[in-house]
Protein backbone atom coordinates (compact mmCIF):
# COMPACT_ATOMS: atom_id res chain seq x y z
CA UNK A 1 0.00 0.00 0.00
CA UNK A 2 8.68 -1.97 -1.62
CA UNK A 3 18.64 -1.29 -5.20
CA UNK A 4 17.83 -4.13 -6.33
CA UNK A 5 15.43 -5.34 -9.61
CA UNK A 6 12.91 -6.06 -6.60
CA UNK A 7 12.95 -2.49 -5.76
CA UNK A 8 13.11 -0.49 -8.77
CA UNK A 9 10.23 -2.91 -9.76
CA UNK A 10 8.55 -1.87 -6.61
CA UNK A 11 9.35 1.64 -7.91
CA UNK A 12 7.82 1.61 -10.83
CA UNK A 13 4.29 0.70 -9.19
CA UNK A 14 4.25 2.33 -5.80
CA UNK A 15 6.38 5.21 -5.64
CA UNK A 16 5.53 6.99 -8.15
CA UNK A 17 3.26 9.36 -6.09
CA UNK A 18 4.31 10.58 -2.71
CA UNK A 19 3.00 9.65 0.53
CA UNK A 20 2.30 5.54 -0.65
CA UNK A 21 3.38 2.69 1.18
CA UNK A 22 2.44 -0.52 0.77
CA UNK A 23 3.20 -4.35 0.77
CA UNK A 24 0.90 -4.98 -1.56
CA UNK A 25 3.99 -5.79 -3.79
CA UNK A 26 5.83 -8.67 -2.17
CA UNK A 27 7.55 -11.32 -4.52
CA UNK A 28 6.81 -13.88 -2.09
CA UNK A 29 5.68 -17.05 -3.41
CA UNK A 30 2.90 -17.70 -0.63
CA UNK A 31 -0.11 -17.70 -1.78
CA UNK A 32 -2.15 -15.88 0.52
CA UNK A 33 -5.44 -17.47 1.16
CA UNK A 34 -6.72 -19.88 3.47
CA UNK A 35 -8.37 -23.20 2.55
CA UNK A 36 -10.69 -23.52 5.73
CA UNK A 37 -13.83 -22.22 5.88
CA UNK A 38 -13.79 -21.46 9.60
CA UNK A 39 -14.54 -17.64 9.63
CA UNK A 40 -16.49 -17.85 6.34
CA UNK A 41 -19.77 -15.37 7.60
CA UNK A 42 -23.15 -15.19 6.47
CA UNK A 43 -23.73 -12.17 3.72
CA UNK A 44 -26.20 -9.30 4.19
CA UNK A 45 -28.42 -9.57 1.16
CA UNK A 46 -28.11 -6.80 -1.12
CA UNK A 47 -31.53 -5.76 -1.11
CA UNK A 48 -31.17 -3.80 1.44
CA UNK A 49 -33.32 -5.34 4.45
CA UNK A 50 -29.85 -6.51 5.76
CA UNK A 51 -31.31 -9.98 6.49
CA UNK A 52 -28.65 -12.90 6.78
CA UNK A 53 -28.80 -15.40 4.04
CA UNK A 54 -27.04 -18.66 5.94
CA UNK A 55 -24.90 -19.80 2.56
CA UNK A 56 -21.76 -22.05 2.59
CA UNK A 57 -18.92 -20.57 0.51
CA UNK A 58 -20.07 -23.78 -1.96
CA UNK A 59 -23.01 -22.40 -2.48
CA UNK A 60 -22.08 -19.17 -4.05
CA UNK A 61 -22.34 -19.22 -7.66
CA UNK A 62 -21.45 -16.61 -10.51
CA UNK A 63 -18.92 -14.41 -12.00
CA UNK A 64 -17.11 -11.17 -10.84
CA UNK A 65 -14.35 -8.81 -12.20
CA UNK A 66 -11.61 -8.03 -10.37
CA UNK A 67 -9.22 -5.12 -10.76
CA UNK A 68 -5.65 -5.06 -9.54
CA UNK A 69 -2.55 -2.97 -10.19
CA UNK A 70 -0.22 -5.44 -8.91
CA UNK A 71 0.04 -8.59 -11.03
CA UNK A 72 1.84 -10.62 -8.50
CA UNK A 73 -0.74 -9.85 -5.78
CA UNK A 74 -3.98 -9.52 -7.70
CA UNK A 75 -3.97 -13.10 -9.19
CA UNK A 76 -3.31 -14.49 -5.89
CA UNK A 77 -6.31 -13.20 -3.99
CA UNK A 78 -8.50 -14.62 -7.13
CA UNK A 79 -7.10 -18.12 -6.20
CA UNK A 80 -6.86 -18.08 -2.92
CA UNK A 81 -10.84 -16.40 -2.73
CA UNK A 82 -11.54 -20.19 -5.11
CA UNK A 83 -9.75 -22.31 -2.93
CA UNK A 84 -13.02 -21.48 -0.31
CA UNK A 85 -15.27 -20.46 -3.18
CA UNK A 86 -14.87 -22.78 -6.33
CA UNK A 87 -17.81 -22.26 -7.70
CA UNK A 88 -16.96 -18.48 -8.24
CA UNK A 89 -15.45 -17.16 -11.25
CA UNK A 90 -13.37 -14.05 -10.86
CA UNK A 91 -11.76 -12.60 -14.16
CA UNK A 92 -9.39 -10.52 -12.68
CA UNK A 93 -7.72 -7.93 -14.36
CA UNK A 94 -3.99 -6.24 -13.85
CA UNK A 95 -3.50 -2.92 -15.03
CA UNK A 96 0.10 -1.60 -14.23
CA UNK A 97 0.02 1.63 -12.69
CA UNK A 98 2.84 2.56 -14.27
CA UNK A 99 2.27 6.63 -15.25
CA UNK A 100 -1.12 6.31 -13.61
CA UNK A 101 -2.46 3.72 -16.02
CA UNK A 102 -4.32 1.76 -13.52
CA UNK A 103 -5.75 4.92 -11.96
CA UNK A 104 -6.74 6.60 -15.16
CA UNK A 105 -8.64 3.84 -16.81
CA UNK A 106 -10.48 3.34 -13.48
CA UNK A 107 -11.38 6.76 -13.18
CA UNK A 108 -12.83 6.65 -17.26
CA UNK A 109 -14.84 3.38 -16.87
CA UNK A 110 -16.42 5.03 -13.20
CA UNK A 111 -17.00 8.13 -15.38
CA UNK A 112 -18.69 6.38 -18.16
CA UNK A 113 -20.12 3.82 -15.98
CA UNK A 114 -19.23 1.30 -18.73
CA UNK A 115 -16.97 -1.69 -17.99
CA UNK A 116 -16.26 -1.02 -14.38
CA UNK A 117 -15.46 -3.98 -12.39
CA UNK A 118 -17.45 -5.18 -9.69
CA UNK A 119 -14.44 -4.99 -7.30
CA UNK A 120 -11.43 -2.86 -7.54
CA UNK A 121 -8.03 -1.83 -5.26
CA UNK A 122 -6.80 1.20 -4.30
CA UNK A 123 -3.14 2.02 -3.09
CA UNK A 124 -3.20 5.29 -0.19
CA UNK A 125 -2.29 7.26 -2.70
CA UNK A 126 -5.53 7.25 -3.98
CA UNK A 127 -7.82 5.38 -2.02
CA UNK A 128 -9.05 8.64 -0.79
CA UNK A 129 -10.09 9.67 -4.19
CA UNK A 130 -11.83 6.99 -5.13
CA UNK A 131 -13.62 6.60 -1.62
CA UNK A 132 -15.17 10.37 -2.09
CA UNK A 133 -15.72 9.91 -6.15
CA UNK A 134 -19.56 9.79 -5.98
CA UNK A 135 -20.58 6.59 -7.82
CA UNK A 136 -17.25 4.66 -7.28
CA UNK A 137 -17.52 2.36 -4.10
CA UNK A 138 -20.33 0.81 -2.98
CA UNK A 139 -21.44 1.74 1.03
CA UNK A 140 -20.59 -1.33 2.84
CA UNK A 141 -21.53 0.44 6.27
CA UNK A 142 -23.76 -1.64 7.15
CA UNK A 143 -22.11 -5.61 5.67
CA UNK A 144 -18.93 -4.30 7.39
CA UNK A 145 -20.20 -2.67 10.67
CA UNK A 146 -18.99 -6.28 12.63
CA UNK A 147 -15.85 -6.95 10.73
CA UNK A 148 -14.53 -3.05 11.00
CA UNK A 149 -14.30 -3.20 14.57
CA UNK A 150 -11.57 -5.55 14.53
CA UNK A 151 -9.45 -3.47 11.76
CA UNK A 152 -7.14 -0.76 13.12
CA UNK A 153 -9.18 2.31 13.20
CA UNK A 154 -7.24 4.45 11.24
CA UNK A 155 -7.59 1.59 8.17
CA UNK A 156 -11.31 2.42 8.83
CA UNK A 157 -10.64 6.20 8.43
CA UNK A 158 -9.36 6.39 5.37
CA UNK A 159 -12.16 3.93 4.03
CA UNK A 160 -14.88 6.24 4.93
CA UNK A 161 -16.12 9.39 2.90
CA UNK A 162 -17.17 12.72 4.66
CA UNK A 163 -20.21 12.05 5.19
CA UNK A 164 -19.55 8.98 7.42
CA UNK A 165 -19.96 6.21 5.17
CA UNK A 166 -17.85 3.34 4.90
CA UNK A 167 -16.72 2.55 1.51
CA UNK A 168 -13.43 0.50 1.21
CA UNK A 169 -11.58 -2.04 3.77
CA UNK A 170 -8.06 -2.55 3.65
CA UNK A 171 -5.87 -6.18 4.74
CA UNK A 172 -3.24 -4.56 5.95
CA UNK A 173 -2.10 -1.63 7.15
CA UNK A 174 1.21 0.15 7.17
CA UNK A 175 1.90 2.03 10.66
CA UNK A 176 5.28 3.86 11.26
CA UNK A 177 8.16 3.46 12.84
CA UNK A 178 11.84 3.77 13.24
CA UNK A 179 14.37 1.65 12.02
CA UNK A 180 18.24 2.65 13.09
CA UNK A 181 21.86 0.99 12.66
CA UNK A 182 22.96 -0.24 15.64
CA UNK A 183 26.65 -0.62 15.00
CA UNK A 184 26.43 3.59 14.18
CA UNK A 185 24.73 3.85 17.27
CA UNK A 186 26.52 2.09 19.41
CA UNK A 187 29.73 3.95 18.48
CA UNK A 188 28.74 7.23 18.68
CA UNK A 189 25.97 7.26 20.56
CA UNK A 190 26.63 4.83 23.17
CA UNK A 191 23.68 2.59 22.95
CA UNK A 192 21.62 0.71 20.68
CA UNK A 193 19.10 -0.04 23.10
CA UNK A 194 15.92 0.71 21.33
CA UNK A 195 14.69 2.64 24.09
CA UNK A 196 17.33 5.01 24.61
CA UNK A 197 17.43 5.53 20.69
CA UNK A 198 13.58 6.77 21.35
CA UNK A 199 14.43 8.97 23.64
CA UNK A 200 16.94 10.43 21.83
CA UNK A 201 14.73 10.85 18.57
CA UNK A 202 11.54 11.62 20.61
CA UNK A 203 11.15 15.34 20.10
CA UNK A 204 12.63 17.52 17.08
CA UNK A 205 14.74 19.45 19.48
CA UNK A 206 16.19 15.89 20.30
CA UNK A 207 16.85 15.06 17.35
CA UNK A 208 19.06 18.07 16.37
CA UNK A 209 20.88 17.53 19.56
CA UNK A 210 21.41 13.40 18.31
CA UNK A 211 21.99 14.50 14.64
CA UNK A 212 25.16 17.20 15.72
CA UNK A 213 26.41 14.64 18.37
CA UNK A 214 26.49 11.98 15.19
CA UNK A 215 28.53 14.40 12.95
CA UNK A 216 31.05 15.67 15.58
CA UNK A 217 31.68 12.44 16.56
CA UNK A 218 32.07 10.52 13.60
CA UNK A 219 33.97 13.76 12.27
CA UNK A 220 31.03 14.49 9.85
CA UNK A 221 30.73 10.93 8.22
CA UNK A 222 27.58 10.31 9.32
CA UNK A 223 24.20 11.90 8.82
CA UNK A 224 21.06 11.27 11.09
CA UNK A 225 18.89 10.75 8.26
CA UNK A 226 20.10 10.10 4.75
CA UNK A 227 17.17 12.52 3.37
CA UNK A 228 14.58 14.86 4.48
CA UNK A 229 11.97 12.49 3.40
CA UNK A 230 11.92 10.45 6.38
CA UNK A 231 11.05 13.33 8.86
CA UNK A 232 8.64 14.01 6.10
CA UNK A 233 6.44 10.83 6.50
CA UNK A 234 6.42 11.44 10.49
CA UNK A 235 5.50 15.09 10.77
CA UNK A 236 3.00 15.05 8.37
CA UNK A 237 1.42 11.87 10.43
CA UNK A 238 1.63 14.39 12.93
CA UNK A 239 -1.00 17.10 11.64
CA UNK A 240 -4.25 18.01 13.15
CA UNK A 241 -5.71 18.33 9.51
CA UNK A 242 -5.26 17.02 6.18
CA UNK A 243 -3.95 19.10 2.82
CA UNK A 244 -7.49 20.18 2.72
CA UNK A 245 -10.66 21.27 4.99
CA UNK A 246 -14.00 22.55 3.56
CA UNK A 247 -12.20 22.36 0.03
CA UNK A 248 -9.23 25.02 1.10
CA UNK A 249 -5.65 24.55 1.39
CA UNK A 250 -4.68 23.92 4.65
CA UNK A 251 -1.01 24.52 5.68
CA UNK A 252 -1.02 22.64 8.83
CA UNK A 253 1.75 23.95 11.80
CA UNK A 254 3.42 20.88 11.56
CA UNK A 255 3.99 21.12 7.65
CA UNK A 256 5.25 24.70 9.09
CA UNK A 257 7.72 23.22 11.52
CA UNK A 258 8.84 20.14 8.86
CA UNK A 259 10.49 23.07 6.53
CA UNK A 260 12.27 24.50 9.10
CA UNK A 261 13.68 21.42 10.45
CA UNK A 262 14.50 20.12 6.85
CA UNK A 263 16.53 23.44 6.51
CA UNK A 264 18.00 22.75 9.59
CA UNK A 265 19.02 19.37 8.80
CA UNK A 266 20.21 20.65 5.16
CA UNK A 267 22.02 23.38 6.29
CA UNK A 268 23.93 21.83 9.35
CA UNK A 269 24.73 18.35 7.51
CA UNK A 270 22.37 16.79 9.63
CA UNK A 271 20.97 14.81 6.69
CA UNK A 272 22.63 13.38 3.69
CA UNK A 273 20.86 15.20 0.88
CA UNK A 274 19.62 11.87 -1.06
CA UNK A 275 15.79 11.26 -2.44
CA UNK A 276 14.24 8.19 -1.68
CA UNK A 277 13.93 5.00 -4.10
CA UNK A 278 17.14 6.28 -5.80
CA UNK A 279 20.59 4.21 -6.03
CA UNK A 280 22.48 6.36 -3.79
CA UNK A 281 19.53 6.11 -0.91
CA UNK A 282 20.02 2.47 -1.29
CA UNK A 283 23.65 2.28 -0.95
CA UNK A 284 23.29 4.39 1.93
CA UNK A 285 21.33 1.68 3.72
CA UNK A 286 23.34 -1.44 3.03
CA UNK A 287 26.38 1.17 3.73
CA UNK A 288 28.27 0.67 7.38
CA UNK A 289 28.39 4.36 8.04
CA UNK A 290 26.61 7.14 6.26
CA UNK A 291 23.03 7.42 7.77
CA UNK A 292 21.84 5.89 10.84
CA UNK A 293 17.95 6.39 10.82
CA UNK A 294 15.13 5.62 8.50
CA UNK A 295 11.57 6.14 8.31
CA UNK A 296 10.29 2.22 8.73
CA UNK A 297 6.80 0.73 8.42
CA UNK A 298 6.16 -2.94 8.66
CA UNK A 299 6.79 -3.39 4.87
CA UNK A 300 10.28 -1.75 4.43
CA UNK A 301 11.66 -4.13 6.55
CA UNK A 302 11.46 -6.69 3.45
CA UNK A 303 11.49 -4.26 0.81
CA UNK A 304 13.62 -1.01 2.15
CA UNK A 305 15.78 -2.79 4.40
CA UNK A 306 16.40 -6.46 3.50
CA UNK A 307 15.78 -5.86 -0.22
CA UNK A 308 19.22 -3.55 0.15
CA UNK A 309 20.97 -4.76 2.80
CA UNK A 310 21.85 -8.07 1.27
CA UNK A 311 23.66 -8.86 5.56
CA UNK A 312 20.78 -7.60 7.54
CA UNK A 313 19.44 -10.94 7.61
CA UNK A 314 22.09 -12.41 9.49
CA UNK A 315 20.78 -10.42 12.47
CA UNK A 316 22.56 -7.54 15.10
CA UNK A 317 23.00 -4.95 12.52
CA UNK A 318 19.25 -3.26 12.35
CA UNK A 319 17.08 -2.03 15.20
CA UNK A 320 13.33 -0.65 15.19
CA UNK A 321 12.25 2.03 17.97
CA UNK A 322 9.41 4.15 17.91
CA UNK A 323 8.89 7.43 16.32
CA UNK A 324 8.31 11.04 17.61
CA UNK A 325 5.34 10.99 15.86
CA UNK A 326 2.72 8.75 15.05
CA UNK A 327 2.34 7.89 11.45
CA UNK A 328 1.84 5.52 8.67
CA UNK A 329 3.09 5.01 4.42
CA UNK A 330 1.08 3.22 2.19
CA UNK A 331 -1.83 0.47 2.11
CA UNK A 332 -4.70 -0.71 0.07
CA UNK A 333 -7.60 -0.57 0.41
CA UNK A 334 -10.35 -3.11 -1.67
CA UNK A 335 -14.19 -2.24 -2.24
CA UNK A 336 -17.02 -2.73 -4.51
CA UNK A 337 -18.66 -0.62 -7.52
CA UNK A 338 -21.49 1.02 -6.53
CA UNK A 339 -23.85 -0.39 -9.44
CA UNK A 340 -22.26 -3.86 -9.20
CA UNK A 341 -24.81 -6.25 -10.23
CA UNK A 342 -22.99 -8.99 -8.39
CA UNK A 343 -23.08 -7.11 -4.92
CA UNK A 344 -23.58 -10.24 -2.51
CA UNK A 345 -20.68 -12.34 -4.65
CA UNK A 346 -18.38 -9.47 -4.79
CA UNK A 347 -19.05 -8.80 -0.69
CA UNK A 348 -17.90 -12.33 -0.24
CA UNK A 349 -14.86 -11.43 -2.49
CA UNK A 350 -14.08 -8.85 -0.40
CA UNK A 351 -14.48 -9.93 3.05
CA UNK A 352 -12.74 -13.14 2.67
CA UNK A 353 -9.47 -11.27 1.79
CA UNK A 354 -10.10 -8.44 4.24
CA UNK A 355 -12.45 -10.00 7.34
CA UNK A 356 -11.58 -12.94 7.13
CA UNK A 357 -9.17 -14.12 10.11
CA UNK A 358 -7.34 -17.01 8.58
CA UNK A 359 -6.64 -15.19 5.10
CA UNK A 360 -5.67 -12.06 6.80
CA UNK A 361 -3.15 -14.03 8.88
CA UNK A 362 -1.98 -16.48 6.29
CA UNK A 363 -1.34 -13.57 4.08
CA UNK A 364 0.28 -11.36 6.40
CA UNK A 365 2.58 -14.26 7.20
CA UNK A 366 3.60 -15.38 3.65
CA UNK A 367 4.18 -12.22 2.39
CA UNK A 368 6.09 -10.05 5.69
CA UNK A 369 3.10 -7.94 5.49
CA UNK A 370 0.74 -6.48 8.65
CA UNK A 371 -2.24 -7.65 9.45
CA UNK A 372 -5.49 -5.12 9.45
CA UNK A 373 -6.99 -7.25 12.73
CA UNK A 374 -6.74 -6.33 16.12
CA UNK A 375 -6.95 -9.78 17.14
CA UNK A 376 -3.86 -11.53 14.80
CA UNK A 377 -2.11 -8.53 16.13
CA UNK A 378 -2.92 -9.20 19.82
CA UNK A 379 -1.33 -12.49 19.49
CA UNK A 380 1.90 -11.82 18.39
CA UNK A 381 4.36 -13.19 15.18
CA UNK A 382 4.89 -16.57 15.61
CA UNK A 383 8.62 -15.50 16.11
CA UNK A 384 10.77 -12.02 16.34
CA UNK A 385 12.17 -10.41 12.88
CA UNK A 386 15.66 -11.37 12.52
CA UNK A 387 16.42 -8.68 10.65
CA UNK A 388 15.13 -6.01 13.36
CA UNK A 389 14.97 -8.55 16.23
CA UNK A 390 11.57 -7.77 17.33
CA UNK A 391 8.65 -9.28 17.35
CA UNK A 392 6.63 -6.72 14.79
CA UNK A 393 3.22 -7.70 15.52
CA UNK A 394 3.49 -7.05 19.35
CA UNK A 395 6.11 -4.02 18.58
CA UNK A 396 3.97 -1.92 16.59
CA UNK A 397 0.45 -3.18 18.44
CA UNK A 398 1.08 -0.20 21.83
CA UNK A 399 0.62 2.49 19.14
CA UNK A 400 -1.40 1.46 16.22
CA UNK A 401 -4.76 3.39 17.40
CA UNK A 402 -2.99 6.32 18.00
CA UNK A 403 -2.62 7.12 14.05
CA UNK A 404 -4.51 9.63 12.21
CA UNK A 405 -6.26 8.58 9.43
CA UNK A 406 -8.30 11.33 8.95
CA UNK A 407 -5.08 13.11 7.74
CA UNK A 408 -5.67 11.66 4.30
CA UNK A 409 -7.16 13.76 1.78
CA UNK A 410 -8.28 13.22 -1.97
CA UNK A 411 -6.19 15.45 -3.41
CA UNK A 412 -2.72 14.32 -1.25
CA UNK A 413 -0.68 12.97 -3.95
CA UNK A 414 -1.09 15.51 -6.17
CA UNK A 415 -0.38 18.11 -3.42
CA UNK A 416 2.26 16.25 -1.63
CA UNK A 417 4.33 16.30 -5.71
CA UNK A 418 4.11 19.91 -5.44
CA UNK A 419 5.31 20.20 -2.28
CA UNK A 420 8.00 17.87 -2.39
CA UNK A 421 9.20 19.97 -5.48
CA UNK A 422 9.17 23.18 -4.01
CA UNK A 423 10.36 21.82 -0.57
CA UNK A 424 13.48 20.27 -2.86
CA UNK A 425 14.26 23.55 -4.84
CA UNK A 426 14.52 25.01 -1.34
CA UNK A 427 16.54 23.04 0.31
CA UNK A 428 18.48 23.81 -2.87
CA UNK A 429 19.02 27.59 -2.22
CA UNK A 430 16.14 27.85 -5.40
CA UNK A 431 14.37 29.86 -3.08
CA UNK A 432 15.61 32.77 -0.73
CA UNK A 433 12.99 32.50 2.10
CA UNK A 434 10.89 30.17 3.68
CA UNK A 435 7.94 32.66 2.78
CA UNK A 436 8.94 32.82 -0.68
CA UNK A 437 9.29 28.90 -0.78
CA UNK A 438 5.39 28.62 0.62
CA UNK A 439 4.22 31.22 -1.58
CA UNK A 440 5.68 29.20 -4.42
CA UNK A 441 3.63 25.83 -3.24
CA UNK A 442 0.97 27.53 -3.15
CA UNK A 443 0.92 29.19 -6.22
CA UNK A 444 1.65 25.52 -7.46
CA UNK A 445 -1.64 24.01 -6.06
CA UNK A 446 -3.49 26.67 -7.15
CA UNK A 447 -2.33 25.69 -10.64
CA UNK A 448 -2.47 22.38 -10.13
CA UNK A 449 -6.15 22.39 -8.41
CA UNK A 450 -8.66 24.54 -9.52
CA UNK A 451 -11.65 22.87 -7.86
CA UNK A 452 -9.61 24.07 -4.47
CA UNK A 453 -9.53 27.10 -2.71
CA UNK A 454 -6.04 28.70 -1.95
CA UNK A 455 -5.33 31.68 0.38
Amino acid sequence: MKKSKKVLALLVCIFMTTGTLTACLSDNPGEGGSESGENATPVVSNSGDNKEVNKSPEDYKGEIVFWHFNSSEGPKISQAFNKLYPNVKVKTTIVSDRDSQYQNKLTAALRAGVGVPDVFVAESAFAKRLVEMPGAFLDLTERAKDVASKMIPFTVQVGTDKNGALKALSHQAAPGAIAYKKTVAKKYLGTDDPKAIAEMLSSEEKMLETAKILKEKSGGKVALFPTWEEPKKMYLGARSKGWVVDDKLNIDQKVMELIDFSKNLRDNKYESGLTQWTPGWSSAIAANETSMVWALPPWGVPWIINSNDKTAANGGKWGITNPPFKYFWGGTWMGIYANSQNQDIAWEFVKFFTANKDTVKKWALDNQDFPNNLEIIAEGSPSDSNIVGANLFKFYEPFVKDINGEVLTQYDDIIERTFDDVMVSYLAGKYKTKDDMVKAFKDKVKTNLKEIQVD
